[in-house]
């Protein structure tokens, strides 16, 4: 469930294009040996690449063509990624990129949107990592530990993980473990004026967490060439937060202790139908997550209110696929899926107090998510094509169960998906590709509730009972010259009951303002942009990328219409820099001008990064600092009535970082099977 700037956000397109998966038709060639066509996106092969050295995987990516790191979501074409793998692991949290490094990646296949086969709620593309196997084989892996120093904190983020792949005859082991801890400070400025509201007040958070997350596969190949494997996730974190506001003489502070606890558990069957290349697959999933949460709330150091929380979410999901190439140059894939939520939430307040409320409802939510699909793609001449349908039902069931009433809501979509590449040029080395996708949102679950979140003293959210899944009709249109070395992109989207943050003033005190999710009618996007990838010389390689989006506002909200049209811009600069003797780095700098959207402004923000490294022992070895120099922190007015809400944050973002990556291999040459979940937590958060 992301907000409409996430679903339609645009970017400007990259350098090469290429194929997608083992079982994609004829390839073509565009440039070089690295780079490969079709309809649903490209491949390139990064083996022995400048850009792969002295990084972790995450920043790799960032220099692949039609990507980019936005405020730590990674984007495809200005839209947020679906899904991204590694090795057949789908990544829950993109901080295991991290544990990655570039160096032992093979290759990166990208689908520039997600297909029918996948849930209609996905509309960004798909991101497959697949990591080098050593010569040697047998297992490989790495060891990465790091820690950061900021100028705000001091250090902060420890951590150490590490990933392994082992084969023993025909049994694939796949783990992947993290620990580590956080410390965060955070400064900030509130003001709120309006005709008899005029505060000032500063604010200071502090949040230390302590986590850890592994995941283990094991898969068992079998002589028939039938696979059965299972995975298992867990994931504990438990963050402390200290939040507390100084207006004037009057000190107010928020402290909160979190307890969550991940678990999913995936079992999955793959056999072939005929020699042809026909496949089954078959998996179940389920997902837990479970939190408990205390919060004690204060002013000028007495506590006058406390709250104890329980939360519980449970996720299952059954799939199946099935591939059928009939030729060379057409292919079908169909299937079904349907998942089932239940949530719970449980408020135990120990004492209340009129100034911070808190949530007093215990409330059942659940959800049914059916979905049925059928794809084909193949050839026409030069045309590549991807064209596919699915239909999905969403059935939401609320329950207060303080009052026993029930609600329920029901939402269906036939969601078509129609992607085609032409090649074309003396060496096809130009292409022109077109992509059209509707999207239905899963089921927001997260924000169908009576939880009220404080995200400090004078500031809370709180969920909407009533909220339907949004839905959108996404047209691109992509243009590649020059060897894919300048790309141009189109962009128009249209949201249905897009889902948006709207400010209020709290009844009981003026001084306080909350949001609150609500559906509003349709708005469309139009977005432009250009991406331009260069290689001056041999040790430097930059990406140049800016994009524009123009939205012709013409909705009400809260009673007020908006009729504006808004321009929203980014732009960014990678480079990356490779000298002998292994040393390297990168520089990287984004800028995002002040935009407007409704009732907020979102105000210019800019960041200067860069990293220094050295590789020893045959590059097996890493050292690596990373650094920020220069920054401007996000600051945000919002309109509530006649009132304005100001928040700036006023942290200092210098911060240095420092890694150390070991790479490990050995044994025979051997092919590791990974099993993975398919299921993931979203939640539907305000964006401040």
């Amino acid at each position: 469930m992301k907000s409409i700037s996430t679903i339609i956000a645009f970017l400007a397109i990259g350098i090469s294009v290429y194929a997608q998966t083992d079982h994609q038709l004829n390839e073509v060639v565009v440039v070089a040996s690295r780079t490969h066509n079709n309809a649903e996106g490209y491949t390139t092969n990064l083996r022995g690449t400048d850009i792969t050295k002295g990084k972790p995987a995450v920043d790799v990516l960032a220099f692949l063509p039609n990507i980019s790191n936005e405020n730590g979501t990674l984007k495809i074409n200005g839209l947020a990624a679906s899904e991204v793998y590694v090795d057949g692991v789908k990544i829950s949290d993109l901080s295991e990129l991290d544990n990655i490094p570039g160096e032992i990646i093979d290759k990166v296949q990208v689908r520039y949107m997600a297909g029918s086969d996948q849930n209609a709620a996905l509309s960004g593309g798909t991101i497959m990592i697949t990591l080098r196997r050593p010569p040697e084989g047998g297992f490989y892996g790495s060891v990465v530990a790091d820690a950061n120093w900021y100028r705000s904190c001091g250090f902060g983020n420890e951590g150490l993980g590490a990933m392994m792949n082992y084969r023993y005859k025909n049994l694939s082991i796949y783990d992947n473990v993290y620990v580590g801890g956080t410390k965060i400070k955070e400064n900030a400025e509130q003001w709120m004026t309006g005709t008899d509201l005029h505060t000032f007040l500063t604010e200071t958070t502090m949040t230390k967490d302590f986590g850890f997350r592994n995941r283990l596969s094991l898969t068992q190949q079998f002589k028939s060439g039938s696979q059965l494997g299972g995975s298992y996730l867990i994931a504990t974190s438990r963050p402390k937060s200290s939040s507390s506001s100084l207006d004037g003489n009057s000190v107010s502070a928020i402290d909160k202790r979190i307890s969550t606890l991940i678990q999913e558990g995936t079992l999955k069957f793959n056999m072939p139908l005929n020699k042809n290349g026909a496949s089954m697959e078959l998996t179940a999933d389920y997902f837990n997550r479970s939190s408990d949460e205390l919060s004690d709330y204060s002013t000028n150091n007495t506590n006058v209110s406390a709250l104890s929380e329980k939360n519980s979410l449970d996720l299952w999901k059954f799939k199946a696929d099935f591939l059928y190439p009939k030729s060379r140059e057409l292919s079908w894939k169909f299937g079904a899926s349907a998942q089932w939520i239940s949530s719970d939430y449980t408020p135990s307040a120990t004492v209340e107090d009129d100034r911070f409320t808190v949530s007093s409802i215990p409330t059942r939510t659940n959800g049914f998510t059916p979905v049925v699909y059928a794809a084909a793609q193949g050839m026409v001449w030069k045309l590549r094509y991807s064209a596919g349908v699915n239909w999905q039902l969403n059935r939401i069931s609320y329950n207060d169960r303080s009052a026993d009433v029930t609600s329920h809501n029901t939402q269906w979509s036939i969601n078509p998906t129609i992607q085609v590449m032409m090649p074309f040029g003396s060496r096809m080395n130009h292409a022109l590709m077109l992509n059209y996708k509707r999207t239905l949102s899963d089921i927001p679950y997260s924000a169908i509730s009576s939880v009220i979140n404080w995200d400090d003293p004078y500031n809370y959210t709180v969920g909407n009972p009533g909220l339907k899944a949004q839905s959108a009709d996404i047209v691109m249109a992509g243009l590649s010259l020059l060897g894919n070395k300048i790309n141009l992109t189109a962009l128009y989207a249209h949201a249905h009951d897009r889902i948006y943050w709207q400010t209020f003033q709290d009844a009981e005190n003026a001084d306080i303002f909350y949001t609150k999710p609500v559906n509003i009618s349709g708005q469309g996007v139009w977005g432009f942009g250009a991406e331009w990838i260069g290689a001056p010389c041999k040790w430097w390689r930059f990406k140049l990328s800016g994009r524009i989006e123009i939205t012709p506002e013409n909705t009400t909200v809260g009673n007020v219409h908006y009729n504006k049209t808004r321009f929203k811009e980014y732009f960014y600069l990678n480079n990356n820099f490779t000298f002998p003797n292994g040393w390297g780095g990168m520089l990287n700098a984004n800028v995002e001008p002040t935009f407007h959207t409704l009732d907020r402004t979102y105000h210019t923000v800019y960041n200067v990064s860069g990293q220094i490294y050295k590789t020893f022992l045959d590059n097996n070895l890493q050292v690596a600092v990373d650094f920020t120099p220069v920054g401007n922190r996000r600051k945000l007015d919002r309109q509530a009535g006649i009132n304005k809400v100001s928040y700036k944050y006023t942290t200092p973002v210098q911060y240095v970082g420092l890694s150390l990556t070991w790479n490990f291999s050995g044994g025979k040459q051997v092919n590791v099977n990974v099993t993975d979940g398919i299921q993931n937590y979203h939640e539907t958060k305000d964006n401040r």
